[in-house]
């Protein structure tokens, strides 16, 4: 387990290297005496003191920097914490560090900060995660969504749905301490409706949370066709830049070839494979072995060819294929081919950069109607581990229902309905698990 023992703890909190600035934070239970030896002047809540740094111990002057004050509870960590924007340089950052060292504090771990947030009750272990999605984040998108768990929404919207089981539950358990002579009982119908109305809550964050998974990881393309087609070309052009070798040689792909960019706000790994071909040299036949096993892992194919693209749809690699494709026929700006029916066929040129927007714009449509979502209000889980536990909490939610309809005693329905309460209560750490904490928290980069 990461450690708590109150001690002050600091750590770099920009990235390494060399910048026009960086952060150093601290946090402990009583910072105000190691603020005033560095700054020699009172701390004060949440001001921004521009100031000379002086060594805690020798009084040498560090650094001309800014420093923020934020005082116990009012912090990110719910201690105080002292964050100093200092000069980027190596030499001066790390002599900043030490002289907190120096000054009674140790070296935070990966996490510690966040960590000591989440124990002393200033976020949960779903905003937590999201602190961590949000560093991690590849699109506008996934920040955007990551923010929304931070803000705390999700979170009251799971205790909202937990807080409608407990209620049945109350209902179910006061109920079996009476017999029918003495009360009115709570029909099987009405509990069962208490609980669809909760099922189709979880079951709508569920299914949104498998797209919204596909917001975070990205969407996988693969370009897929003959040899000397000019895939290379297309996935040059469709990044913008030159990332594949090009060659009029046929076979110059061997190997894939992936490229990351954003589209509608979801990161797309596009793969440039090897051309599907025989031939008799063993490094040619990897080539397209690798290029067949990327259909298993592929959301869209792009089935690319200079004469007629239709004629690859009945090809034996892609019969296990079944997945969204677009036909492209590429090099377009060459020699007419024999006609062929244009309507579902993207012609495109990567010499003269035509039909490579009309590309794009096919595929946007393609994450519009598949994956993005503009309304997420009703939340959905960033992380497979929020996901394997709604899961969990959906399948107790259905056998339960699935028990009432049967006619089963209430109390074996309560107990089923407290393996839904635990579930959720795990999503957002209200059981504490010290192996998930612990990973959770030691995966944060040092200073977060």
């Amino acid at each position: 387990m990461l450690p708590y023992d109150q001690e002050n703890i600091v750590a770099i909190a920009t990235p390494p290297g060399i910048g026009a600035l960086a952060v150093v934070r601290l946090s402990g239970k009583d910072l105000k005496p190691l603020y005033k030896e560095f700054t020699h002047k009172k701390p004060k809540n949440r001001f921004a003191l521009f100031t000379r740094l002086y060594h805690p111990k020798n009084n040498h002057i560090l650094d001309e920097v800014v420093v923020t004050y934020f005082k116990a509870p009012g912090s990110y960590t719910g201690e105080d914490i002292i964050e100093i924007s200092c000069h980027g340089g190596t030499a001066v950052k790390n002599s900043i560090l030490q002289a907190a060292i120096d000054g009674g504090a140790r070296l935070a771990q990966p996490g510690e900060f966040s960590y000591r947030s989440f124990l002393n009750g200033k976020m949960d272990l779903l905003q937590a995660e999201a602190v961590s999605a949000i560093i991690s984040s590849k699109t506008s998108r996934s920040a955007e969504l990551s923010l929304y768990h931070l803000e705390g929404k999700v979170s009251k919207m799971l205790g909202e749905i937990k807080s409608k089981i407990i209620d049945v539950l109350s209902i179910i358990e006061n109920e079996l301490n009476f017999s029918e002579d003495e009360i009115s009982l709570t029909s099987y119908s009405t509990i069962r409706s208490m609980l669809e109305d909760v099922q189709t809550q979880i079951n709508r964050i569920v299914d949104s949370s498998l797209i919204g998974k596909k917001i975070f990881s990205g969407i996988r393309i693969i370009i897929l066709g003959r040899p000397n087609t000019g895939k290379s070309s297309l996935f040059n052009a469709l990044l913008g830049h030159d990332r594949a070798i090009t060659s009029p040689v046929a076979g110059t792909t061997r190997d894939t070839v992936e490229s990351w960019f954003e589209l509608e706000g979801v990161p797309v790994c596009l793969v440039d494979t090897a051309g599907v071909w025989e031939s008799k040299r063993p490094l040619d036949n990897l080539g397209v072995e690798k290029t067949i096993s990327e259909l298993d892992r592929a959301d869209l194919c792009l089935l690319v060819d200079d004469e007629n693209p239709r004629a690859l749809i009945n090809t034996e690699f892609m019969k296990r294929y079944q997945h969204h494709y677009i036909l492209v026929k590429s090099k377009s700006d060459l020699a007419p081919s024999p006609s062929i029916v244009q309507d579902d066929i993207i012609f495109t040129s990567s010499k003269e950069n035509t039909g490579i927007n009309k590309l794009l714009t096919s595929i946007s449509t393609y994450i519009l109607n598949n994956i993005n979502l503009a309304d997420h209000t009703h939340g959905f889980m960033i992380t497979q581990r929020q996901r394997g536990l709604l899961e969990e909490s959906a399948l107790c939610l259905n056998e339960a229902i699935d028990q009432l309809t049967e006619g089963i005693e209430t109390d074996i329905v309560a107990s089923t309905l407290n393996g839904f309460v635990v579930a959720i209560k795990d999503v957002v750490g209200e059981i504490p698990n010290k192996a998930i904490i612990q990973n959770i928290f030691s995966n944060f980069c040092v200073g977060k």
